[in-house]
């Protein structure tokens, strides 16, 4: 009787004990869930966007486009920033705001005042357009941080909050 208690003692010990066994089930789930994260990065990137971008720069939600360039196209000195009502009523928009990025900080203007005079909140009627040219020299002066910011983009809202956009990235430099 001694001896049944010993070896089932010893067994149970056994079944407790893992030993290099214990890696294959990592590797298994790892080997079931590389393809699952490969499926779904696959699945939200936007390759049409990713290799169109320069043939439909605009933002649109149906009512409201929004586009923005830099001149010269490598290393902008300046920001052209067009908004277009294409919707049959009117639209209260906010003043836009300018986003300076780099890496995972973010660097935010709201343009308050063009030429000196203040016009947002910015009433646009049926088919009209909006042209903003927009410095960067300025900017820089303001905040030398943003001398190394590698890209730029416009976000624009409506008043009471049905419409927003943000423009496509616009990038200064490369690093």
């Amino acid at each position: 009787m001694i001896a049944c208690v010993t070896l089932s003692v010893n067994s149970l010990s056994a079944l407790h004990n893992v030993g290099p066994e214990g890696y294959k089930i990592l590797w298994g789930l790892t080997a079931l869930l590389v393809p699952v994260i490969v499926y779904y990065l696959w699945r939200r990137v936007s390759w049409r966007r990713l290799f169109s971008a320069s043939e439909n720069p605009e933002s649109d939600n149906g009512e409201l486009s929004l586009s923005l360039f830099g001149e010269p196209e490598f290393r902008p000195i300046v920001l052209y920033v067009r908004m277009k009502n294409h919707s049959d009523r009117t639209i209260d928009i906010e003043a836009p705001v300018i986003v300076f990025k780099r890496w995972r900080s973010s660097r935010k203007f709201q343009v308050r005042k063009v030429n000196k005079m203040e016009i947002y909140p910015l009433l646009l009627d049926s088919g009209q357009t909006h042209e903003l040219t927009v410095q960067l020299e300025p900017f820089y002066r303001k905040d030398a941080i943003l001398k190394t910011a590698t890209r730029v983009r416009v976000e624009v809202a409506e008043v009471n909050g049905n419409i927003r956009l943000k423009s496509r990235i616009v990038r200064l430099k490369w690093i």
